[in-house]
């Protein structure tokens, strides 16, 4: 899940451009590689390690 939080002891923090990110330690460690790419629909956030699952197309989103 993508969301503004404050980073703790559990996370990594990371600086790109200007932007800081904090991504759980144990979560970074089972994805790898994180990309956020933004665009005028939103943010897509891909992994290196993230499996594509199915999602209903009755809710209208997904959440992997």
């Amino acid at each position: 899940m993508l969301a503004l939080d404050e980073p703790d002891n559990n996370d990594d923090v990371f600086e790109v451009e200007g932007f800081k990110f904090a991504v759980e330690k144990t979560l970074l460690e089972e994805v790898g590689t994180i990309n956020i790419d933004g665009g005028s629909n939103g943010f897509l956030v891909t992994a290196a390690n993230l499996k594509k699952s199915e999602c209903s197309s009755a809710g209208g989103g997904c959440s992997c």
